[in-house]
């Protein structure tokens, strides 16, 4: 569990900036890969959606509020939450025009208000104690309205093969990933330290926890394929190809975004 003491790891996203410049494919892959994942989720909202002025919207695990501004595309009126108080206020510095935003220093599993008709996820239950991804899912169920969207995104392991890491930033800027064991990463979390622990979640296992927690899960799509996919790379796009392929989608990828919508009372 995260206490009020927590500060993310990883200051500047420095660690995760030093690891997308050594593992993208060419440059600028991973901001497209990011964007086009939006931008179908988006169109997946947009059909589910009403008005903006009537969405309450929720970025939980907001970070310095670096979505804020696509969240509010769907919502005029967005509450950002982040149990780190430093990261949180980077976030308030961000101005989103005809969006009313309110700020929250809190762990996802002690949230409260809504009901939401939109909670945004990103990149968070990577980052926590092994734990707490069940309680987080219970969570933001519970702060969203029958029949609201949770946009989920993490990073992924191939099916049946989750798995945890701790990076760090050697001397000379190369990005060492030092696979561990469950109870290290747990321990790293506790016990802080310049390290980033990162957990490659099974989505299987998250679905079945999305699934305990109340959520149906409607949508998903594969991105970040940093994998070596051979020539076949150079004459079709990487992203649509493992996701246009089952058994490539199962194996491939390093995030995964889903949409899932909360169950009726």
């Amino acid at each position: 569990m995260l206490t009020e003491s927590y500060r993310y790891p990883d200051t500047g996203d420095h660690v995760t900036g030093m690891f997308i410049r050594r593992h993208e494919p060419y440059d600028g892959y991973w901001a497209a890969s990011e964007d086009r994942a939006l931008g179908k989720v988006a169109e997946q909202l947009t059909s589910i959606l009403g008005p903006r002025e009537g969405v309450k919207a929720l970025d939980a695990g907001c970070g310095e509020g670096r979505l804020l501004p696509w969240l509010a595309r769907f919502s005029a009126r967005v509450t950002a939450a982040d149990p780190d108080p430093d990261r949180l206020a980077k976030a308030r510095e961000t101005v989103v025009e005809d969006t009313e935003l309110s700020f929250a220093v809190s762990p996802i599993t002690e949230l409260d208000g809504g009901p939401y008709d939109l909670v945004l996820c990103s990149h968070v239950v990577q980052h926590v104690p092994t734990s707490d991804v069940a309680p987080i899912l219970r969570r933001l169920a519970g702060v969203t309205a029958p029949g609201g969207a949770l946009v989920l995104a993490y990073s992924r392991s191939p099916i049946g093969r989750g798995a945890f890491s701790l990076d760090s930033v050697e001397a000379g800027g190369e990005v060492r990933s030092r696979r561990v064991p469950r109870e290290e990463f747990d321990k790293a979390l506790r016990d802080g330290g310049p390290a980033l622990p990162v957990r490659y979640l099974d989505p299987e296992e998250v679905a079945a926890d999305a699934a305990e927690a109340g959520w149906r899960t409607g949508w998903e799509w594969t991105y970040h394929v940093l994998d070596d996919l051979g020539p076949a790379d150079e004459h079709i796009d990487r992203d649509e190809l493992v996701n246009a392929s089952g058994p490539l989608r199962r194996h491939l990828g390093r995030d995964l975004i889903t949409l899932l919508r909360r169950e009726p009372a």
